[in-house]
């Protein structure tokens, strides 16, 4: 199964930790968006166009928003791993697959941003580890970082593992398609089921 090029809907015969760790990975990539930064989410995807970012920060993750499934894959795919992520990130959710919701849905986007707040890197030029920022401040669920073959493509791509908080079960891959901003794909491995995907996302300063 190819973990990049397509977003599998929930399977029967999943353990509930499994459903509950997917759901909430996607959930806990998305930052407050029309919300706190007064702008309105896009209202369409552009399938069929090739995904352009030129921006950075916002402007990137708003143009990443609207790229096609196929486009993110080929964006993702092309881009070089990248410098290695430090200090706080911000970032946004742009698929969520087991809640079956776009990244337009504002309600989904609302609930996700009340509860997480970004990922704070501790790293050098090879890696280190990271926290995951929930409530006001509260650092949790520390995460391993450094580069790794990707699977897909045996390219090298920026390995988040979470070994301590979620068994091992998540692992999110980075590439930085422009500097400092990163495309995101949040995979969920369980014994005895091929690598799934949870969802698509984008980290920026």
């Amino acid at each position: 199964m190819n973990i990049t090029r397509a977003i599998l809907p929930v399977r029967r015969g999943r353990s509930p930790r499994a459903l509950s760790l997917a759901l909430g990975a996607a959930l806990a990539l998305s930052l407050p968006t029309a919300s706190s930064h007064g702008a309105a989410l896009p209202d369409k995807v552009a399938e069929g166009r090739p995904c352009e970012v030129r921006g950075v920060a916002e402007q990137a993750a708003e143009e990443l928003k609207r790229c096609g499934q196929t486009a993110f894959d080929a964006l993702f795919a092309q881009a070089p791993a990248g410098g290695m992520p430090y200090g706080p990130m911000r970032g946004q959710l742009l698929r969520c697959g087991p809640c079956g919701q776009p990244v337009t849905d504002r309600a989904l986007g609302l609930l996700a941003g009340a509860v997480w707040h970004g990922k704070v890197f501790h790293t050098d030029r090879r890696g280190g580890h990271l926290y995951q920022i929930v409530g006001p401040g509260l650092r949790v669920i520390r995460g391993e970082v450094g580069y790794a073959t990707h699977p897909d493509d045996g390219r090298e791509a920026i390995r988040i593992e979470y070994p301590h908080d979620t068994g091992g079960m998540i692992t999110d891959w980075l590439r930085e398609v422009r500097p400092g901003v990163y495309a995101g794909v949040v995979t969920l491995t369980e014994p005895g089921f091929q690598p799934w995907r949870v969802a698509d996302f984008v980290l920026y300063r």
